[in-house]
């Protein structure tokens, strides 16, 4: 399921770390509609989510510490490949529909329209995919300390396929067998660094050729792709 959210900003700047608030709206919405979901998702535990999320900004310009945009819309793209969040989640979003939230710099968003965007269906073996949120693939040392592999880096691949099938196996929801034949070919791909919680980590954007089982391949454009997929990294469009 495929929702996208349509915000109006008081101001038309935002923060350029700006998925906590994204987040922070997230789990508010949810808090409001259910507090058994809520506390499912965010309090026992870490656990892992069924989610993914894309922002989109208006033709932004990125200052040292904020973005500036050329209107005060914003749009967030969501997506689940499980039914029943996204029916959850829909009605958690149709509770905000028309409230403020506060967000950085005295700033605030407006839920204005919820709409369901038509997904597409995978029967071929190969797609061109493009990134339409950063994908993280971070790996941890014996330090505890993370580590961020971007497509230019020549460990990218064999840390892409160890994320993933993590992925698979903590979900359990495919099988992670459908790996063994699955591809991510670079097109136009493109490094680039974000921030997120303050912190600066390199990520990976562009255009890639996927190939493997359909049902693989379904399930990464539903659920997206790599580490970090509910804090809006890792989602795909065809």
């Amino acid at each position: 399921m495929r929702l996208k959210l349509s915000f109006e900003l008081r101001k038309n700047i935002i923060p350029c770390d700006y998925r906590p608030f994204i987040l922070s709206f997230l789990k508010y919405s949810i808090s409001q509609y259910d507090q058994v979901l809520y506390r499912n998702l965010y309090e026992n535990g870490v656990i892992p989510k069924k989610y993914t999320f894309s922002v989109w900004l208006d033709k932004p310009i990125f200052n040292s510490d904020a973005i500036q945009l050329e209107s005060n819309r914003m749009e967030v793209q969501f997506s689940t490949g499980d039914t029943i969040l996204g029916i959850h989640m829909y009605n958690s979003f149709l509770k905000m529909r028309l409230k403020e939230f506060n967000i950085p710099f005295n700033n605030t968003i407006l839920l204005k329209e919820i709409d369901l965007v038509p997904e597409k269906i995978i029967t071929e073996r190969k797609i061109l995919i493009q990134f339409i949120s950063p994908l993280v693939v971070r790996s941890h040392n014996n330090g505890n300390k993370d580590f961020y592999y971007s497509v230019v880096h020549p460990e990218f691949n064999n840390e892409l396929m160890k994320v993933l099938r993590y992925q698979l196996e903590i979900l359990k929801d495919i099988p992670s067998y459908l790996l063994e034949d699955f591809r991510m070919t670079p097109v136009k791909p493109q490094k680039t660094v974000v921030q997120f919680y303050g912190q600066y980590i390199e990520v990976t954007l562009g255009t890639f050729m996927l190939e493997g089982d359909p049902v693989l391949l379904d399930y990464f454009y539903k659920q997206g792709i790599g580490s970090k997929r509910s804090c809006g990294f890792g989602m795909i469009a065809l």
